[in-house]
């Protein structure tokens, strides 16, 4: 008996280790299509109502796919036209960034004895080094766009296909299964559509309010180009825990360079951390959390595996995929107390928010 579950544990291992390196491996192809997935499932009721008014399918899906990439485009001019605005203020900063430079050096030789002539010597090496890394770093990003352009368009392309052939698809799985378990497999497939309609809708809507919280905090406190970082900050929520943390960082250190008192940058803290407050135990929770239902403890454990794996976009893509897993195990027997294992506690009474979103959800796609 003993030797039968040392057995079964170890082939349990080798299949999770053969995956994980598989998900490693094709990470590039893999990728875009689960993005595609995803998208594909998100545009679904808008091609639908664009066909309506013009009875082709082909048709319709494209212009889904072109109202899609005006909103990207219109997101992208905004945060470049931003960026822009920070580049100009280059001298300011760097005029500033000295002055506090001088006050620092002067704070160190009170209190380390080191003068400024050996702190300037020491400064100018690490400025050297650090102009180094930017270069590096400002090659990457380079290259990084141009990555994320080819993604962009291979995602394009599948989503246009999957939508197209989204009825093969569903009679391939169908196909796959015993006829008698064809009505619960259209039941998983229904809750998956729904789950994945709901988690992205919804998690921009939950995106925009604590970016538009951010912004009104930051404008409020008088930090420059706090409506941008505000909203810069609410866009990195995507990534849970650790967009929250990212996103703070740059007003914080906008303050410590343009705002000549520290109460500043607490103040900016103390902004991000109520902000957050509100953004995990209502937003959040009512808006997003009642379709995914995973709990706390599954939902850090995906984000930092899925960062493992793929970086920020398994960050992004594991959640979703974890809570579609989660569907499949509702409904299968022998994996039933995984999913036991990955829910929320709170299955009880929709909140007034869900409920609200929902009646806005279902007068979009009807």
């Amino acid at each position: 008996m003993k030797e039968s579950l040392l057995f079964r544990i170890t082939v349990l291992l080798i299949f999770i280790f053969l995956v994980v390196a598989g998900l490693i491996y094709a990470q590039g192809f893999l990728v875009p299509i689960f993005f595609a997935g995803l998208l594909s499932l998100l545009l679904l009721p808008v091609s639908k109502k664009i066909q309506q008014f013009i009875p082709n399918e082909i048709a319709s899906i494209i212009l889904s796919l072109l109202l899609f990439l005006i909103v990207m485009s219109s997101v992208s001019y905004f945060i470049s036209t931003q960026v822009s605005n920070i580049i100009s203020d280059y001298d300011l900063i760097e005029s500033k960034i000295k002055t506090k430079a001088h006050s620092l050096q002067g704070t160190l030789n009170q209190y380390t004895g080191m003068n400024e002539q050996e702190q300037e010597a020491w400064f100018d090496k690490e400025s050297e080094q650090l102009l180094k890394s930017v270069f590096q770093k400002g090659a990457s990003l380079l290259m990084g766009i141009g990555n994320f352009v080819f993604g962009l368009t291979l995602v394009m392309i599948y989503t246009f296909f999957l939508q197209l052939y989204r009825g093969k698809i569903k009679l391939f799985i169908l196909s796959l299964i015993d006829e008698s378990q064809h009505e619960k497999a259209q039941t998983v497939i229904h809750k998956v559509q729904s789950l994945v309609m709901h988690y992205i809708t919804g998690l921009s809507i939950a995106l925009s309010i604590i970016g538009t919280m951010n912004a009104i905090g930051l404008t409020i406190l008088g930090i420059e180009h706090g409506i941008f970082l505000g909203l810069l900050a609410g866009f990195l929520n995507i990534i849970p825990y650790i967009g929250s943390f990212v996103g703070a960082g740059l007003p914080i250190i906008m303050a410590l360079i343009y705002k000549d008192s520290l109460w500043y940058p607490v103040g900016v803290l103390a902004i991000f951390m109520f902000n957050q407050f509100i953004d995990n135990n209502i937003t959040t929770p009512h808006v997003v959390g009642g379709y995914v239902r995973l709990n706390s403890l599954a939902t850090i454990f995906i984000v930092i595996i899925g960062g493992m794996i793929w970086g920020v976009a398994g960050m992004v893509l594991f959640i979703p995929l974890l809570g579609i897993f989660k569907i499949i195990c509702d409904h299968i027997e022998p994996l039933k107390p995984l999913s036991i294992l990955l829910s929320d506690d709170d299955d009880g009474e929709e909140n007034f928010f869900t409920k609200f979103f929902k009646k806005i959800k279902k007068k979009i796609t009807n």
